[in-house]
């Protein structure tokens, strides 16, 4: 079973619109839930809208059993639920979102916006959340559903964050800090490459989970 860690700080602006939830589940701990949102910024009800995105989409994950959760059409349904709902909410706005589970060395997700998963192996990086579309924006009520699966087998790091890491992290360095630092270490690395010189804060709202598995290459599809 892998490790999991997290971290999130707010940004240059005065609350932290970035919203995750990592959860194992209540029928089977091996499996493991993440979701996490980013609020539209320049736009009201960001935050909320990612709360909100978050909260419906774990309750559907946790009303599915461990083996409904290996189906694509499932994930796609949970995007589905969470942009419905927020749109009809009138104290939401918009978000990115990422969904996902971990288990019996597999990935299942869904994605919509410009938030990202990442999947480093022995062998590979993949970006599980390429083929995502940034618009419509999860509360428009037409957002789009991407789905990715991933196998996993041999070492391998799962790194799920909002825009404000891989934007001023950049994704080469990312991916050379996921080579060779692990666990709280990566993600000190991280930040520190994030962080403005001189006020050490960082330029947009910073969150990332970490999953980490030692004793288990990883092909996406």
């Amino acid at each position: 079973m892998p490790s999991v860690l997290t971290f999130t700080e707010v940004g240059s602006h005065r609350l932290n619109e970035d919203v995750l939830v990592v959860k194992q589940h209540e029928a089977e701990p091996k499996v493991w839930l993440c979701f996490m949102a980013d609020g539209q910024g320049g736009q009201p009800g960001g935050g909320p809208a990612a709360q909100l995105a978050c909260e419906v989409a774990l309750k559907a994950a946790l009303d599915c059993s461990p083996q409904e959760l290996q189906d694509q059409r499932r994930w796609a349904g949970f995007l589905r639920l969470a942009d419905k709902d927020v749109e009809a909410d009138v104290e939401t706005g918009c978000t990115t979102f990422v969904g996902l589970c971990v288990f019996n060395g597999q990935i299942f997700g869904v994605s919509s916006g410009d938030s990202a998963a990442l999947l480093v192996s022995r062998d590979q990086e993949v970006e599980l959340t390429s083929g995502q579309r940034k618009n419509p924006p999860v509360g428009s009520g037409f957002a789009i559903a991407v789905t990715f699966t991933a196998s996993i087998n041999g070492p391998w790091q799962l790194l799920v964050m909002t825009d404000g890491v891989w934007k001023y992290v950049g994704w080469d360095r990312i991916v050379a800090i996921s080579r060779r630092s692990r666990g709280a270490k990566l993600l000190a690395e991280l930040q520190e490459a994030a962080r403005l010189p001189g006020n050490g804060r960082f330029q947009d709202d910073f969150t990332v989970v970490l999953f980490e598995e030692d004793d288990q290459n990883a092909i996406a599809t």
